[in-house]
Parts: C-alpha cells; structure tokens; sequence
C-alpha cells in the first residue's frame, strides 16, 4: 500500500491510497485519516448516462444523499470522478460547506490514460486507487472498502439513475447485506431494477425532508 498526492483545480491536493490487497484497505484507512467505524452511504448510479428531465431528479436525490450525510456526519463512497452524480454531490458538499468525509474509489489504470486533473472531482477528501483495467472493476473495492468503515456501524446503498456497472455495484452490496435504496424516478436502472428484501424503493417525487428522515432511519 503507498500514498500518493494529487495536485488539482484550483489549488488542492489531495492524497490516495494504492491498494492492491484487500487486507491494505485498514492501513490505509488510518493513513488518510479516514474516520472509522463510520457510518456509511455508497452512492452508485449515473456519470455520463444522465440526461433530460433526469438531471433534474438526479441533483435532488443527491441533494438529499448530501444532506444526509452530512446530518448524520456518515461516510460517502462513489467513483470519484467528474461526471454525474460523482460531480453533484462534490458540488453540494462544497456549496453548502458540508463537512462529511467523500471517497473516490477508482481504477488504477483510469489515471495512466487520463489526466488527473480533468478526472478526478476535486471537491473529494480522499481517493483510493484499485487494481483494475475498466469501468466496473472497481465495483467490488467500494463494497469491501465501505464494510471496513462501517465496522459494527451502519451502512446503506443508495442507487440514482445508473447504468451497467450500477447493477455490478448492486450486486456487490447485496454480498455485504447492505442494503439499497432505489431513488425511484431518476432514470433508467434506478427504474428498472426490482425491488426485494435489500433493494427498497424510494419515490424520488416524496417530499426532501421525507425522504431524508426515512433515510436517517436506516442509518440509526
């Protein structure tokens, strides 16, 4: 496991861990200073794919996902990068000055063929670089990565438009009996994916402050 710093607009760095082994993910916690056991929101689901009336839907349900975490000062997992849901919710964090901690959790090799300053959201706090060679390899390290900071604390999934890799990172959380909750009304797979005993829809059209304090009830 190594650190590594990234220099990114305006005039931030941000450190990363490189994993290469599920059992660095500990260290690696306490290197960044990552608060644990924690609370935990996974927040998977739309980057490039959202479009249309969609965006409208998709920056409430991250709206309530930021004030979520930030009320209940839990942990937000994502992708990291520029695009969709993984840009809103840096932008609500930094807008409205929230404080919760929100981890980028990436392919390593994304940032052999990108740059890192036009890829990585510069509104998270802290990125963990996985091995993996394409979109949905990193699936898995979010889930295991989440289940180490929650320890015996709460952890929840929270799915908002999305596409195929959104199945993957649902299918991961249902291995980690975490559950997830369907913003219903966002777009293709959050509108798509059938509801069970760990996946639990929520109409995304409910009142803000309904939808947050039935959300806060899950991470109690």
């Amino acid at each position: 496991m190594n650190i590594r710093e990234f220099s990114l607009p305006p005039d931030k760095t941000i450190r990363a861990a490189i994993l290469t082994k599920e059992k660095d993910i500990q260290k690696a916690l306490t290197e960044l200073e990552i608060p644990h056991p924690q609370s935990v929101i996974v927040l998977v689901g739309g980057a490039r794919g959202v479009a249309g009336a969609d965006i409208f839907l998709m920056r409430k349900a991250v709206r309530i996902i930021a004030r979520l975490a930030e009320e209940t000062q839990s942990v937000v997992l994502d992708g990291g990068t520029q695009s969709g849901i993984m840009l809103e919710i840096g932008d609500q964090r930094k807008q409205n000055r929230f404080s919760f901690p929100l981890l980028g959790v990436l392919f390593e090799r994304l940032l052999i063929e990108r740059n890192p300053q036009t890829t990585l959201d510069s509104n998270h706090t802290r990125f963990f670089l996985v091995p993996g060679e394409r979109w949905g390899d990193e699936s898995a390290w979010i889930s295991k990565i989440a289940t180490q900071i929650a320890g015996d604390k709460k952890s929840i999934t929270v799915l908002v438009n999305g596409g195929k890799v959104a199945r993957t990172d649902v299918g991961y959380s249902a291995r980690e009996n975490r559950p997830t909750f369907v913003m219903r009304g966002t777009g293709r797979v959050a509108d798509e994916i059938i509801a069970g005993d760990k996946i639990i829809a929520v109409d995304i059209s409910e009142r803000e402050d309904e939808i947050l304090e039935f959300l806060k009830s899950k991470l109690r």
